[in-house]
């Protein structure tokens, strides 16, 4: 597959991945921890709510995506809980945050003959806007799917306290976030 296409191809697919239901891998991950433990957590509501895909030039293509924050699943329910108040998402105030991605070009490097982009993801989570690199994989073309990352320093966002090494119970400051979407042929 030709680059353009499979670039292509990859916009289709977190633009479809966002509109349809969740399939069986879809997802929208973080991983966030402390001394004692790690909390690794799925955004089980997503959508697209604006989707600009121009086929000749796909750098020129948008995407943009709405998380619901409430949806966040950690599998401990008193810390999603916790999550959802003022102390870090603030749901009631902030019930989603959004993601536009664009700015898509090749990587330089390709893994196992696998398609890798880079791109620029506007992110507005917590009332607070910034733009992020971040970066995605065709691993598959017949399923298409999508696998991507993106690193996001939460104090950027205005979520919860600075790390402290003096307090154990403290969380990174840096959280992971992946994504993965599965798109089935017609």
């Amino acid at each position: 597959m030709r680059a353009g296409a499979a670039l292509f191809a990859a916009l289709c697919a977190l633009v479809l991945a966002a509109a349809s239901p969740a399939g069986e891998g879809d997802a929208i991950r973080f991983t966030a921890g402390n001394v004692f433990s790690t909390a690794n957590g799925t955004f089980h509501t997503w959508r697209v709510t604006e989707a600009a895909i121009v086929p000749t030039d796909p750098g020129a293509s948008t995407v943009s995506v709405e998380v619901d924050l409430a949806s966040v699943d950690t599998g401990i329910e008193d810390r999603d809980e916790h999550l959802r108040t003022e102390d870090f998402f603030g749901v009631e105030k902030h019930p989603t945050a959004t993601v536009r991605v664009h700015g898509v070009r090749p990587a330089e490097a390709r893994t196992s003959g696998k398609s890798r982009y880079r791109a620029q993801f506007d992110i507005d989570l917590h009332g607070v806007q910034k733009t992020l690199p971040g970066e995605f994989t065709v691993l598959s073309t017949n399923p298409l799917v999508v696998e991507g990352d993106l690193t996001i320093n939460r104090l950027d966002f205005g979520i919860g306290e600075p790390h402290s090494s003096w307090n154990p119970f403290s969380i990174t400051d840096e959280v992971p976030v992946t994504f993965r979407a599965e798109i089935p042929r017609p």
